[in-house]
């Protein structure tokens, strides 16, 4: 780990390949198989998420509020 802080996108990068690691797998019991479908779940909203704001933070600002 660096002392460097994380943009955005690579928060974003990081998010996909941590659900990149789990996409595909069957868990061995119930209560694996539910915790896998969860973080998949969790983890796609977030990613939602992220791009609605990376999106905002790309668009161009008023000025005047009119």
């Amino acid at each position: 780990m660096t002392d460097q802080p994380l943009s955005d996108s690579e928060i974003y990068a990081l998010l996909d390949k941590a659900h990149d690691v789990f996409r595909g797998q069957k868990g061995q019991t119930e209560g694996g198989q539910a915790v896998i479908d969860l973080f998949l779940r969790n983890t796609d909203m977030i990613q939602r998420a992220m791009l609605i704001m990376l999106t905002d933070q790309k668009r161009p600002q008023s000025g005047s509020g009119s």
